[in-house]
């Protein structure tokens, strides 16, 4: 008696599944604009932390630069609010130094990105 009860509600659910209609959403894909002349192309400040938990900064010329860490702080919160801060740490970097660095990035309100460099 039972099976034939679950038989019939399979067949209803069956029918009713056959029948329905999935709805279609149409989604709209962002468009590409060309960045004019006078616009900004925003850079990521990028931080090095060695083993010894040093940090460096790449400036403009792409040389690395010794950071002392309160000079850290006054970096990234004077960059633009929409820059990220990239973070190359040394795979054998204490995590302290990755959790401080963080958060003095956090607190000045700016994103960041870590990569941790194996050998």
């Amino acid at each position: 008696m039972n099976e034939s009860l679950v038989d019939i509600v399979f067949v209803i659910l069956a029918a009713l599944i056959a029948v329905s209609v999935v709805p279609e959403f149409d989604i709209e894909l962002p468009l590409s604009q060309e960045i004019p002349e006078s616009g900004l192309i925003l850079r990521p400040l990028q931080i090095s932390i060695t083993e010894t938990g040093a940090l460096y900064y790449l400036d403009q010329s792409s040389e690395e630069q010794p950071l002392p860490p309160q000079e850290f702080y006054e970096m990234v919160a004077v960059t633009q609010p929409t820059q990220t801060v990239e973070v190359h740490a040394d795979q054998l970097a204490p995590a302290i130094y990755l959790l401080e660095v963080n958060r003095v990035i956090q607190n000045a309100g700016r994103n960041a990105t870590f990569l941790v460099q194996a050998e």
